[in-house]
C-alpha cells in the first residue's frame, strides 16, 4: 500500500511540474497520469474512490494525448473537460484517502482530505475562469492570476503532503 501511495505522489508531482524546452514538456502529463491511474488501481481494494480516480486517471491520459493536437476554440472547450475531469480524479482520490483515514480512526486527515477536495475544485474553477477573462480583459485577467497562482501552489503542495502522510501513517506496510 504504501507503494501505491508513493506512485501517486510521484505521478501528482509530474503533473504539477511543467518543465518545457522549446515548448515541449519534458515531464509529459501522461507520464504522471499513468503513475496516479497504476497508483489507485492498487488501492482500490481499500476504496472505490481509488478505482474511480484510476479509471479517470487513465482518460486524463488519453486527453493529454487529444490535447497536444488541439488549437483554437476546440482547445478551450476541450481544456474545461479536462477540467472537469481533473477536478473529479482528484475528489475520488482525496475521497479514498478520507475513506482510509476514517478506518484508521484518522479524522483529522479524512478532515484534512475533504477541505483540500473542496478547495481544489473551487481553485481550479476560478483558474479557469481566470483565463477566460484573460481572453477578454488583460488587466483584470493579471490579477486573478497572480491572485490564484498564489493559492494554487501551496494547496498542491497541501495535497501532496498529505498524499506523503498517508503513506507513512496510514499504511501497516511501509515496506511494500
Amino acid at each position: 500500500m504504501s507503494t501505491r501511495f508513493a506512485q501517486v505522489f510521484w505521478g501528482l508531482l509530474l503533473v504539477i511540474l511543467d518543465f518545457k524546452i522549446n515548448r515541449i514538456d519534458i515531464l509529459p502529463d501522461f507520464l504522471g497520469y499513468i503513475l496516479v491511474a497504476i497508483g489507485c488501481s492498487g488501492l482500490a481494494s481499500i476504496s472505490r474512490h481509488f478505482s474511480t480516480a484510476s479509471t479517470l486517471s487513465w482518460i486524463l491520459v488519453a486527453f493529454a494525448f487529444v490535447g497536444y493536437a488541439l488549437r483554437g476554440s476546440a482547445s478551450t472547450v476541450f481544456g474545461i473537460l479536462n477540467l472537469a475531469v481533473d477536478c473529479a480524479m482528484m475528489w475520488f482520490l482525496l475521497g479514498g484517502v478520507m475513506e482510509l483515514a476514517v478506518a484508521r480512526q484518522r479524522t483529522d486527515l479524512s478532515e484534512r482530505a475533504s477541505n483540500r477536495r473542496i478547495a481544489y475544485v473551487v481553485v481550479m474553477c476560478l483558474a479557469t475562469l481566470a483565463g477566460l477573462v484573460a481572453q477578454g480583459s488583460r488587466d483584470a485577467a493579471v490579477v486573478m492570476v497572480v491572485v490564484l497562482v498564489i493559492c494554487i501552489l501551496p494547496l498542491l503542495f497541501l495535497i501532496l503532503h498529505l498524499i506523503h502522510r498517508a503513506k507513512h501513517e496510514l499504511t501497516t506496510d511501509h515496506a511494500a
